[in-house]
């Protein structure tokens, strides 16, 4: 670097400006006062290993404005931060986009700096996506600190946003398409001086005409080769400079080569001219690029814009008023008026009103769910029929809707091992590739042939692995999109993979195969059958479990209680007036189970005792998904063993098992029980997908091989989950697992074209039999009949 340089960012030093930083004890110099200000904070929180490691300049750095430090300190706010920020107690979390992330050494230099911060718990920087996840203790800790010491060490952060996500990948389609027509309009215009070289078959063109055609190709070029080109030049570098090799590193040094061999043609007026084939090259490389872009954006936007449909204003209710306000200020506890045809702006319960709402943007149901009080509306949702009061019962970025987007994201992010697997067989092609072409140029110079150079050109471009790297990411993407208009949520990469292999399935009972509504069909006891029910509505007032919707009706808040303790999987216990109830399982309360008439075998019985005396028996009916029926003999059509695995010891366990066809019945298990049966399954060799609801299934959910968790279930039960189920109907399940063969089987079709492509077009380029602007047709083309080939798969029945 020349001494006239700034030592942070690389940029030429002002004349009037003398500015210092002493780094490794010696002054080095600095080209204004925002550089400086970074590099002494570098080296005053001895991060002095950045400048050793790094790869590339820093970006020149201004110092912030009172403005910008105060726009800081607005993120701090809460009714701005809820758009962005996921609040779980006092630990918050916050996805980062950050600008000029240029390479690993960035990425330390900004962990390393936010480590530092007391109150981090993590932080996490992608230099692909030029993302950050940080996650604090909100009593400790504030984003603007965060984003503050962001810009500390000469980076600017902001809130990752779907908006800006979106304007982003907008840009960057213009990006390529204003680059495509630079090297379509230079193409057009070589290819006009070419034509004339090719039919001027009497050699009727002057020598002097001749040079004046080949020097104009060469100004003309000059725009596709050094514009038109860049991202492919970017792309290698950053492959490079991270010690790995992609597509572009042999794309590159093919359109550099070429155009170097022709312009040194040109200038000594001696050899062959392509220039022609280096603008069709770029044309055709970047025409693909951008079909590629389109291609992922239709891919990707069933999720991408989200967030759009949730309304900007919502009618709020206070004290009998109506009043407009921002939908984003909406909080916990915030009652609302959402009238026909309007969209439900935030996720809470109905209090008053009976309609119907359109979920399909949701769960991909197209039938309208009918809404009563006390039943849940989301986000983006639309009323149809009547007017609803709705209490907020969600922060705006806890929301359903919120929450899909932010799962999404971590699930791209989480590879497919097929993905992985391609992205390293890439890298070994472009290894090959270079190899391949050396020798093919070595082998027909020692042959004599004046065209080895271009025959070896040839054969780089020809054999490029785009296809290859395309054959994965493509088909996954798809299907991630495919598998929300099913209405399934796609959290963990490796799912589909897992799917394909699974061969023993069990289901939670209560709730999953079953509708999990239960009502008070009968109930035996010794006391007056109302009072019985109010002590039982107090004590399930304080479960989640389903059954405990059956009592809501039967509530009376005068009755007190005390002591109350959940036995997770047997029942609940506490106090009432200083006397002890119990109530659950016969298990639970030691006594003998009356499931024995056949009258109440289709009904969940439970128990209740008072000091230890039992004095009740109520029976339940809880109804099988009609849609059960046809995913059981699904199962049965691909072998798939099923197992009824459930915490319910009565009757009604055999009798769904029975009605079901389902292979084996385990009944009566605790968590702990369930978790064991699903690892002595494992350990015998088989893999394992359940499916459950409640609170209890979470630890068995987190064991198995793959996991199921319905709609309607648990919070903790969807956070254990592979795949959530946005409705709670069952008949997308084998809809997904058909979804989970086809993704395997265009992923296969996707390596045997590409490989096949190659291998096919090898030959012709090594014997000089394919040029090098068709070996780029042939790339191009390649690669879009993969993508092609991936997007079948959004065309799925509902």
């Amino acid at each position: 670097m020349p001494i006239s340089d700034c030592f942070h960012c690389g940029e030429s030093i002002p004349n009037n400006i003398d500015l210092h930083v002493i780094i490794n004890e010696q002054a080095q110099r600095m080209c204004c006062y925002g550089c400086q200000a970074v590099a002494q904070s570098i080296i005053d929180n001895g991060l002095l290993s950045y400048y050793q490691h790094r790869t590339n300049k820093g970006v020149q750095v201004s110092e912030l404005v009172p403005e910008q430090l105060q726009q800081l300190l607005n993120y701090d706010i809460e009714e701005i931060e809820q758009d962005f920020v996921d609040v779980d107690g006092l630990q918050k979390q916050v996805l980062l986009t950050v600008e000029n992330v240029s390479c690993a050494a960035c990425a330390w230099l900004i962990e390393s700096k936010l480590r530092r911060l007391d109150g981090l718990i993590t932080c996490n920087v992608n230099t692909t996506s030029a993302r950050i996840r940080v996650t604090w203790h909100s009593s400790q800790l504030k984003l603007s600190q965060i984003l503050l010491a962001i810009s500390e060490v000469g980076y600017k952060a902001y809130p990752f946003q779907t908006d800006n996500a979106e304007q982003a990948q907008v840009a960057a389609t213009k990006s390529y398409l204003r680059k495509l027509t630079v090297a379509g309009l230079c193409t057009m215009q070589v290819m006009m001086f070419a034509l004339a070289f090719y039919f001027d078959v009497l050699g009727s063109i002057s020598e002097g005409f001749f040079h004046y055609f080949r020097t104009l190709s060469l100004i003309i070029s000059l725009p596709v080769v050094f514009y038109a080109s860049l991202p492919f030049y970017k792309n290698a570098i950053s492959a490079l400079l991270a010690k790995r090799l992609n597509m572009d590193v042999p794309v590159s040094i093919a359109i550099l080569l070429a155009f170097s061999a022709s312009a040194i043609a040109t200038v000594t007026q001696s050899g062959e001219v392509y220039f022609e084939s280096v603008c069709m090259f770029s044309f055709f490389l970047l025409l693909g690029r951008y079909l590629e872009q389109r291609a992922k954006k239709k891919a990707a936007q069933s999720s991408s814009n989200l967030l759009k449909l949730i309304p900007s204003t919502a009618l709020k209710l206070d004290n009998n008023k109506l009043t407009s306000v921002p939908a984003k200020l909406l909080k916990i506890g915030d009652i609302v008026l959402i009238k026909p045809g309007e969209i439900i702006p935030g996720d809470g319960i109905i209090i008053k009103g009976l309609s119907q709402t359109d979920e399909a943007i949701l769960t991909g149901e197209q039938m309208p769910v009918t809404k009563a009080p006390n039943d849940w509306v989301y986000a983006s949702t639309i009323n149809i029929s009547n007017t609803l009061t709705v209490q907020i019962k969600v922060e705006r970025g806890q929301q359903l809707i919120s929450q899909i987007i932010t799962l999404q994201e971590q699930a791209v992010l989480d590879k497919p091992r097929l993905a992985t697997l391609a992205d390293t067989l890439a890298q070994y092609v472009v290894v090959v590739i270079l190899l391949l072409a050396t020798l093919t140029y070595i082998g027909w110079s020692l042959a004599g042939n004046e065209h080895a150079f271009w025959i070896a050109l040839a054969v780089l471009v020809a054999t490029c692995p785009c296809a290859l790297s395309l054959a994965t990411p493509s088909a996954y993407t798809a299907a991630s999109s495919a598998m929300t208009q099913l209405g399934l949520l796609l959290k963990n990469g490796q799912a589909l993979d897992t799917l394909t292999n699974i061969d023993h399935i069990c289901f939670d009972k209560t709730g999953t195969m079953t509708t999990g509504k239960f009502n008070v069909a009968d109930i035996d006891s010794v006391d007056e059958s109302n009072e019985i029910l109010k002590i039982v509505a107090t004590l399930e007032s304080h479960s989640q479990h389903p059954i405990a919707q059956a009592f809501s009706q039967y509530y009376d808040p005068t009755i007190m209680l005390e002591n109350f303790t959940n036995h997770t999987g047997l029942g609940v216990e506490g106090h009432i007036d200083k006397i002890k109830f119990k109530l659950g399982s016969s298990e639970f309360l030691q006594i003998s189970p009356d499931d024995s008439s056949a009258e109440h075998l289709y009904k969940t019985v439970i128990y209740l005792s008072k000091n230890e005396q039992h004095i009740a028996s109520i029976y339940l009916k809880d109804d099988i998904r009609p849609e059960a029926y046809a995913l059981v003999a699904f199962l049965k059509k691909r072998k798939i063993t099923t197992t009824l695995l459930t915490g319910d010891s009565s009757g009604h366990a055999y009798y769904v098992a029975k009605q079901l066809g389902i292979d084996h019945l385990e009944k009566g298990q605790s968590p702990a029980q369930k978790l064991n049966y699903i690892n002595t399954l494992q350990e015998q060799g088989s893999v394992v997908a359940m499916f459950g609801d409640g609170v209890n299934d979470a630890p068995v959910l987190a064991g198995a091989h793959l996991s199921f968790a319905m709609g309607g279930g648990s919070d903790i039960a969807k956070s254990s989950a592979d795949i959530v189920l946005l409705h709670n109907s069952l008949a997308s399940i084998s809809r997904v697992i058909a979804l989970s063969v086809k993704v395997q089987r265009i992923i296969k079709q996707n390596f045997c074209w590409s490989i096949g492509y190659n291998l096919t077009a090898v030959p012709f380029a090594i014997a000089g039999l394919l040029p090098p602007y068709l070996a780029a047709l042939g790339m191009s083309l390649s690669s879009l009949v993969v993508v092609l080939n991936s997007l079948r798969l959004l065309k799925v029945k509902k």
